[in-house]
């Protein structure tokens, strides 16, 4: 029997969900209720000029949690020039409700924070010796495939919902870690998931792709729905230029995987060469080529959870074995427009998320 896996594109879901095409500021604010049966986060990184890169994420669970309690957590990961990495994570407990507005994005954990303020986004981390201050000025207008929310099973009753308040952002930010001062500028993004039911359940594995480059901004993933779903490919593609977005219907967007191996640590498949191809009309043609060169980060999540080697091998056991690989590698934009053609090369962060333990999966486009 077929079990339906959908993006929400048509005007009753738009109705249904009190929303419009035009994404209103109220949507970033907090759209769960926190508790059980449900999962929330609003997630910040950043690439500076020097080379450090910074990832935020505000919870309001204990991350992917969706059975558990109420419980805000925070993390912030630091990666230096030269490789020195540094890791914080803040909690407030089980059983407390996060402090969020449904107004706006506007949250506490502990003593950090992140807020709307005037088209703005500000962010403000601190654990021990550790603070970080950040200012996000949007470079594009806040952007979302369809309504958000791809819908799951024969009477939709599961969702899986995604919006991007900020494609691309130009970005300051003052760090202080161990007593010394560092003053960053660079380029960020900010995005925002929640849904009712355990990703794992509904997606098998996806690749999730970014690149600004030359006037260009990217966002591509290509989704993986579980077996149940029938390894349904759900495509997403958005693609800017100078401010202005130009085409985000994934119906246009042909995806090849080439170069496919098994990674040593996670196990799992890996394809070294991801190529998007977006035919915008008979004039206009994008083809965006990711091709892996390393990995900046590559675990099974499961062996960074504390849980016993025995708890640990019986979870796996039941199916349950998310891995994540983070890629570093060349990013290569071909755009052909009324017969002329250009090519934009530059260095680009992508990531494959695994949610279960399957070393295959069956494509069906």
């Amino acid at each position: 029997m077929n079990k339906k896996a959908i993006l929400a594109k048509s005007i009753s879901y738009y109705q249904q969900l009190g929303i419009n095409k035009e994404i209103a500021v109220w949507e970033n604010g907090m759209r769960s209720t926190g508790g059980r049966g449900t999962y929330e986060w609003w997630y910040f990184d950043a690439e500076y000029s020097d080379g450090t890169k910074v990832v935020v994420i505000f919870y309001t669970k204990n991350g992917f949690d969706v059975r558990g309690l109420a419980n805000p957590t925070a993390s912030l990961e630091i990666t230096f020039p030269n490789g020195k990495r540094i890791s914080k994570h803040i909690s407030e407990g089980r059983g407390q409700k996060i402090r969020a507005s449904k107004e706006q994005c506007d949250v506490k954990i502990a003593q950090s924070s992140i807020k709307y303020s005037e088209g703005n986004y500000l962010i403000h981390f601190i654990d021990g010796d550790v603070e970080y201050t950040c200012t996000m000025k949007p470079k594009l207008p806040m952007w979302r495939p369809g309504t958000g929310h791809w819908y799951y099973g024969e009477n939709q009753e599961y969702y899986f919902a995604w919006i991007v308040p900020q494609p691309s952002a130009d970005i300051s930010a003052t760090l202080k870690v161990e007593g010394e001062t560092f003053e960053l500028n660079g380029n960020g993004y900010h995005d925002h998931n929640w849904g009712n039911t355990h990703m794992r359940k509904l997606m098998n594995h996806w690749y999730w792709c970014r690149a600004n480059i030359g006037p260009y901004t990217i966002i591509a993933c290509d989704i993986i729905t579980e077996k149940k779903y029938d390894y349904t490919r759900l495509p997403v593609m958005m693609l800017a230029k100078d401010g202005i977005i130009l085409d985000d219907n994934e119906e246009k967007t042909v995806i090849k995987r080439l170069s496919t191996e098994y990674h040593p640590i996670t196990k799992k498949f890996i394809d070294n060469n991801l190529t998007f191809i977006h035919q915008v009309d008979n004039g206009t043609n994008f083809q965006i080529e990711f091709k892996r060169e390393h990995d900046i980060l590559a675990f099974n999540m499961l062996d960074r959870t504390g849980i016993s080697p025995m708890k640990n091998s019986i979870v796996k056991a039941m199916g349950i074995n998310p891995t994540y690989i983070r890629c570093i590698g060349e990013v290569k934009l071909t755009v052909e427009e009324n017969g002329k053609k250009e090519v934009f090369e530059k260095e680009g962060l992508w990531e494959q998320m695994f949610f279960g333990s399957n070393k295959d999966a069956i494509i069906e486009n």
